[in-house]
């Protein structure tokens, strides 16, 4: 069973790199451009993610799940407070160790904690563990957001407004666990469309970052020494000594491995985005990026092998 669940994830690693690489020559032949590829990403943020959540609790019941729940809450805590500690040990020990730019360190304490756990963990989880699962990883979701819009902008720009934190994928994690444990009935008419909608969520979303690789100069990515080391601390060894505790919780075992999973994830774009919105280098991290995704189709079915 061990076996067939690390291969299992290896194929669905697979699966969407794929999906990147349609996107990767969708842009390099001109079907989308820059303009296309904006365009395309507001309609995944603003219509398709949420109804990629909103699917998740479709005939879902928390009922006898209370428990689960609270599990999943405190593990999903638990997760953010060890990648938050992490990098600030990283700061800690990497500022002491040559003149690295204090910017660009920043930066890296960006990436540390922020995982792509959305586009990349929700296809993942349903493939191993069904449909009914994904509704858990709407709380690393929500927590990602209250993060990222909090401790993520106040990094990079050295300021915070609490109106960053109200935006659509903090408001519809919120709805979506809000209906969730009311156990609120959705009609199976409203279920089917929340459902095709968030399932064009996944390869779109495949698709733009694979436009923002064919955008890359990926000589210059794949011949920079640094951005390996810098990708081996963030997709191995700190994921894998977290996953080595979070392990450890005594909780449902689906719940853990759930976790364990999410710390396996690589770096997610938006930290591009606000790298280049508060800081104007949103390419250092794209570079970054691209890395920690690309190898992520051996990182985490190499990780998977701690917990699965």
């Amino acid at each position: 069973m061990h076996e067939i669940n690390v291969i299992l994830l290896l194929y669905q690693m697979l699966m969407l790199f794929c999906m990147m690489l349609a996107g990767f020559a969708a842009f390099r032949i001109k079907i989308f451009d820059k303009v296309g590829q904006h365009q395309i990403s507001k309609v995944v943020v603003n219509v398709l993610n949420p109804c990629l959540m909103i699917s998740a609790i479709v005939g879902e019941k928390a009922g006898d799940a209370a428990k689960l729940t609270l599990q999943n809450f405190i593990s999903a805590s638990l997760f953010y407070l060890y990648f938050i500690a992490a990098s600030f040990v990283f700061v800690l020990i990497r500022g002491r160790i040559g003149n690295k730019d204090r910017q660009e360190l920043t930066l890296e304490q960006l990436m540390m904690f922020l995982s792509n756990i959305g586009f990349f963990g929700i296809p993942v989880i349903k493939a191993l563990f069904g449909d009914g699962y994904v509704i858990y990883l709407i709380f690393y979701m929500l927590l990602f957001n209250m993060v990222a819009y909090t401790l993520g902008i106040f990094l990079v720009s050295s300021s915070f407004s609490i109106k960053s934190v109200i935006n659509t994928g903090t408001v519809i994690s919120i709805i979506a666990i809000t209906l969730y444990l009311l156990d609120v009935p959705v009609p199976e008419t409203v279920g089917n469309f929340f459902t095709y909608m968030g399932n064009a969520c996944i390869p779109l979303s495949m698709l733009l970052i694979g436009g923002s690789l064919a955008q890359l100069d990926l000589k210059e990515v794949f011949t920079d020494k640094n951005i390996y080391i810098y990708i081996f601390l963030r997709n191995i060894i700190v994921p894998g000594i977290g996953i080595m505790l979070l392990r450890m919780l005594p909780f449902d075992p689906v719940i853990v491995k759930i976790c364990c999973l999410s710390a396996s994830m690589p770096i997610a774009a938006l930290t591009g985005m606000l790298a280049e919105q508060y800081a104007g280098r949103g390419n250092y991290c794209n570079k970054m990026i691209a890395m920690s995704t690309v190898l992520s189709v051996v990182t985490v079915p190499l990780l998977s092998l701690l917990y699965l």
